[in-house]
């Protein structure tokens, strides 16, 4: 019997909140199966103790055990559903929307208002979010602030506390350690403000930035839709805080 089975055979007791939980896990069971109780909890909109509840209610010690079935059941199954397209853009969407709320969000939208010079930055996949930010940010605020993506060869240039610094990444950022690294070893009161945005909470560059922004990632079987979910991450992302910012 896999999880899903195990899901609806105990439905009749389901609370309203388990309810959301099995509609959550059902649509997007990535969701629960690579993020840990703290994230999954928060992307499906629920509290950590109510997701072990949930977990508990229907066969399992707790989240580790329910997570480790989850993963076997999603590697083994060949029949087990899987979201639609409709559903990952509307829970990335509802994702966003919510992150919008945080102060992390709220602090990178106030710096933006107060700020002479915002470079932004991205490649490959992130390189378009990069790019609509700057010309949004130009279109909107042209008069109060300079906003410009650097390409590859430029991100080394110097930068002042007047600055701030977007970095769209993916999971790795490998391309903006030695920059990072440089600006760390600045006078505290010469460094730029520098935001990251990405889908990796554990990124490694976080450490060197004054705020990092974790977007929600869903993934799918095939590299290419993988890919295209990421790229619609960031660019609702963007849309949401050139709009905020706006306001």
């Amino acid at each position: 019997m896999n999880i899903f089975e195990q899901a609806d055979l105990a439905r009749s007791k389901f609370t309203e909140t388990d309810e959301e939980i099995y509609n959550s896990l059902i649509k997007l069971p990535d969701v629960f199966s690579e993020n840990s109780i703290t994230k999954a909890s928060e992307l499906c909109g629920c509290s950590a103790a109510a997701l072990t509840r949930f977990t508990k209610k229907i066969g399992f010690n707790g989240f580790k055990e329910f997570q480790y079935k989850l993963i076997k059941d999603l590697k083994d199954g060949d029949d087990l559903k899987y979201a639609t397209e409709k559903d990952q853009y509307s829970f990335l969407t509802s994702s966003i929307l919510e992150i919008a709320k945080k102060t992390e969000f709220k602090q990178l939208r106030d710096r933006i208002l107060n700020t002479k010079y915002v470079y932004t930055f991205g490649f490959n996949l992130a390189r378009l979010a990069a790019e609509f930010l700057s010309i949004g940010l130009n279109n909107d605020f042209g008069n109060k602030l300079l906003s410009q993506c650097l390409p590859y060869d430029l991100i080394s240039k110097n930068y002042s506390s007047d600055d701030t610094l977007i970095i769209f990444s993916t999971y790795n950022g490998s391309t903006y350690q030695t920059l990072l690294k440089k600006i760390y070893s600045y006078p505290t009161n010469t460094k730029p403000y520098i935001c990251l945005v990405t889908m990796n909470s554990k990124h490694k560059l976080r450490k060197y930035c004054n705020n990092t922004i974790v977007l929600p990632s869903v993934k799918q079987a095939t590299a290419n839709h993988e890919a295209t979910l990421e790229l619609a991450a960031f660019n609702m992302f963007t849309d949401i805080l050139i709009t905020k910012t706006h306001l």
